[in-house]
């Protein structure tokens, strides 16, 4: 069976922040939320042609989209009864619902992981003492140490050969992850918190529009630039590569660009296309999924972090770029 690490389901941009270079691109897309319909379809495409291991609902803050992301991953674990399904969200609203997420937690056994974007230049007692209240709600022990989870989710060992030989080639050392992240953790289910203080720069700005960087190193590109390494993008029954990749006609069109030369070999790229994919489309994406492929260039070879900031994080100064 052809497998996949990570799948993000895409359910919207909508979001509390306005993060700079955001992988969805939800710091200037809204408008183009996929049906709820749309989603299961595609779900249910994705479970029959790939083996994912793990299941993420992805797009803007998920607690502004409550209603359709339960349903998503009700959805999700009546087919899936044992993977792990993850959920991300900013932290900023976790306060104001504590027994939502620990109801959706504890009914549909839920990785939640909460990455807080502003603890550079923001207070971070509410949004970690929210952690605390989830878990606490639940009975679930703090483990330690808390990068633990990682390596219990993430599963180093299992996968196809282009999975492990990326692992071979990250020689990552997860001892070394932030030393700030705390997780309470049951089995592959519970609450994680962790901080985000940089973003990857997917895009570069020219002249005041939008442009790709145009690598001339796409494996460079994809192993020190792509935001989302190991997370294939699941959007209107087709998966793509990544996020960035997966949202880029829109953010083109919301920018006039979508004629643009310099983005025509971006906007070439070829998703895997579930309606009507062979299976020999199926097993290329999942033999080449975890190394660059000639739309990686759209990034920078070299890795180019924008530092998160008030300008750079928070809605009220997004005028200000």
């Amino acid at each position: 069976m052809n497998h996949i690490k990570i799948l993000d389901v895409f359910y919207g941009n909508k979001c509390n922040l306005a993060c700079s270079n955001c992988d969805t691109r939800s710091d200037t897309l809204r408008g183009y939320d996929p049906e709820l319909d749309t989603i299961k379809e595609s779900i249910r495409l994705a479970n029959e042609k790939f083996d994912v291991e793990n299941w993420s609902v992805l797009g803007g803050e998920p607690l502004l989209y409550k209603d359709k992301v339960l349903e998503i991953i009700k959805y999700i674990r009546s087919i899936e009864p044992n993977k792990t399904i993850f959920m991300s969200t900013n932290g900023m609203l976790l306060n104001k619902n504590i027994d939502w997420i620990a109801n959706l937690i504890k009914e549909y056994r839920v990785w939640v992981q909460v990455c807080n974007h502003t603890a550079k230049f923001g207070s971070k007692d509410k949004i970690v003492s929210s952690v605390a209240d989830v878990a606490a709600q639940l009975n679930i022990n703090k483990i330690e140490p808390g990068y633990l989870w990682w390596y219990n989710i993430m599963k180093y060992d299992t996968g196809t050969d282009n999975w492990k030989e990326y692992v071979d080639r990250k020689g990552w050392d997860i001892t070394q992850r932030d030393l700030n992240e705390v997780t309470y953790m049951e089995n592959n289910y519970g609450i994680h918190y962790m901080e985000s203080d940089w973003f990857h720069s997917i895009y570069q700005t020219v002249n005041g529009v939008p442009k790709p960087f145009n690598s001339d190193d796409p494996q460079a590109s994809y192993n020190n630039s792509c935001p989302s390494q190991f997370c294939a993008f699941l959007y209107e029954n087709k998966i793509y590569k990544c996020a960035a990749l997966g949202t880029l006609q829109n953010f083109l069109d919301k920018h006039n660009l979508l004629e643009d030369d310099d983005w025509q070999k971006y906007l070439m790229y070829k998703p895997v296309d579930l309606d009507t994919c062979t299976d020999l489309e199926v097993k290329y994406f999942s033999d080449t999924h975890y190394c660059g492929v000639s739309a990686c260039s759209m990034c920078p070879k070299n890795k180019q972090e924008i530092v998160k900031d008030e300008i750079q994080v928070l809605p009220l100064y997004k005028h200000e770029r």
